[in-house]
């Protein structure tokens, strides 16, 4: 019901900056009319922007952290959300630490991908018996990159 509210605001919008009524009849600017059809065509654009691409967009990223459903933790093993970000979690300052040299050797490195294969190799070493079943591509990649001695 509010996107037919909005497309008949895009459209009143249009016909504003188009038509020029409001100028035409009352001798109003047409700057104003300009401006106030601008303004609802914006409107329009900031409703479809919050409904439809940044929730999705949201939904997406949350899907893809850690543990999320599309991540190889939440695909690869047998697990509560819950139980996994808590080992996913627990073992973040060990990798940190573990990472530490590499970051005192060269400053500016990137230590985010050594701390990730870190906690991924940690967390399947705790739970590497509720992997699941099924021999899928993308966790049969994921667990050759954490067993690789790199």
């Amino acid at each position: 019901m509010t996107d037919i509210l909005y497309v008949v605001l895009l459209i009143i919008g249009a016909l504003l900056i188009y038509f020029r009524p409001l100028a035409k009849t009352f001798g109003i600017p047409i700057y104003w009319e300009i401006g106030a059809g601008s303004l609802a065509i914006v409107a329009f654009a900031i409703h479809m922007m919050v409904t439809y691409v940044i929730q999705a967009e949201i939904e997406e990223s949350l899907a893809k952290q850690p543990c999320g459903s599309s991540s190889p933790q939440g695909q690869c093993y047998n697990l509560d959300r819950s139980v996994c970000e808590a080992a996913w979690n627990s073992v973040d300052q060990g990798c940190k630490d573990e990472a530490a040299p590499v970051l005192k050797e060269r400053p500016g490195a990137l230590i985010g991908p050594i701390v990730n294969r870190c906690k991924a190799r940690r967390m399947d070493k705790v739970l590497r018996f509720n992997r699941i079943k099924a021999d899928t591509r993308l966790c049969r990649a994921y667990f050759d990159y954490i067993d690789s001695p790199h």
